[in-house]
């Protein structure tokens, strides 16, 4: 807590005024920061060259934020009601709400609106007179970059959310099945969701880790709507991929997919067996590893779709002892290293 302690002594003056956004997150998160340099902080890229104040990028609070929600969910869906989740299902559920796709999603939704007084010609007597106006305020446009790329996927990303919203938003909020293909079609770049997860981070480091007035944050995001949604109704969460492997390992057959680059577009083939399930072939933009994975997606919902594989059962606790001793072997790599290192 000392380097914390140490940002809070800053002080706003007139020649190091804080960024006039500030008070515009704040709206949107329902939190007042004590320390505003935090929140600097978490809204701060690695590109940014502008930083008065000498803080850091936002990757440090943004892996913080990360564990704190994870910690938050999963104490949720272990506590729900009646529903007893065995440590597959809470993983399931975990992952459909702690992920960049969705994380990103939040943060494009995220906006607030500001009054401000505009001079604008009278159409009758063509005066100059002073109108008050809303404008509306964008969660990711407060991030300080210095970055053309950056500008650009935030152009690009938003262009693509406003197609989508509601047909996500709706998804999200009163549909069956989670919506894994449509938000991956955003192909909103990481550094989306890591506003989110950074914002979080400094909450919690402002509120000497308040876990109440976290909530009550991931709640004015949105993050504790979806997650309630998903526990009362039932959604099907199960990624599509998984699905799909699951189907093709308990019916004994080969499963591949091929995603491969031709020209401007990238395209996905999925082989059962060695034969083509030709109604599954997809073909998107290609705008990179995003768009992978965005054909891979649609390629499976394809799929299931054609095969009736949305109600067939898996073992989701076998999926997550799979992810288990994944996780453990990545740690005693990680541990090796160390050993060495010292």
């Amino acid at each position: 807590m000392a380097r914390v302690d140490a940002l809070s002594c800053e002080q706003v003056s007139p020649s190091n005024p804080f960024p006039p956004q500030l008070e515009d997150v704040e709206h949107m998160l329902g939190y007042t920061f004590r320390r505003k340099v935090l929140l600097i902080e978490a809204l701060t890229h690695a590109s940014y060259q502008n930083d008065s104040y000498h803080t850091a990028s936002y990757e440090r609070m943004e892996f913080l934020g990360d564990s704190i929600l994870d910690l938050i969910v999963n104490d949720f869906l272990y506590r729900v009601p009646g529903k007893n989740y065995s440590p597959g299902h809470i993983y399931l559920r975990k992952i459909a709400v702690v992920n960049m796709h969705l994380l990103a999603y939040l943060c494009l939704n995220a906006r607030t609106k500001k009054a401000a007084i505009s001079p604008r010609p009278n159409p009758e007597t063509g005066i100059i007179e002073e109108t008050r106006e809303e404008h509306e305020i964008n969660l990711f446009n407060c991030l300080l970059h210095t970055s053309p790329r950056v500008l650009d996927d935030q152009i690009n990303a938003y262009s693509r959310y406003k197609k989508m919203r509601f047909e996500i938003g709706h998804a999200l909020t009163e549909g069956k099945t989670y919506p894994w293909a449509a938000l991956t079609k955003l192909q909103a770049p990481k550094f989306f969701s890591d506003i989110i997860e950074s914002l979080i981070g400094a909450v919690y480091l402002d509120s000497h880790g308040d876990m109440a007035v976290i909530r009550n944050v991931m709640k004015e995001i949105g993050i504790l709507q979806v997650l309630e949604h998903i526990v009362v109704d039932d959604v099907d969460v199960l990624h599509p991929i998984s699905r799909l492997s699951v189907w093709a390992q308990k019916a004994g057959k080969e499963l591949d997919f091929r995603v491969e680059r031709k020209e401007a577009n990238v395209i996905c083939r999925i082989f059962i067996g060695g034969t083509e399930l030709e109604c599954a072939r997809t073909t998107s933009f290609h705008r990179g590893k995003v768009s992978r994975e965005e054909v891979k997606f649609a390629a499976a919902e394809a799929a299931i779709k054609e095969l009736k594989l949305r109600d067939v059962g898996v073992r989701h606790d076998a999926l997550k002892q799979k992810k288990t001793r994944s996780k453990e072997k990545g740690k005693e790599k990680l541990e090796e290293k160390t050993l060495q290192a010292t």
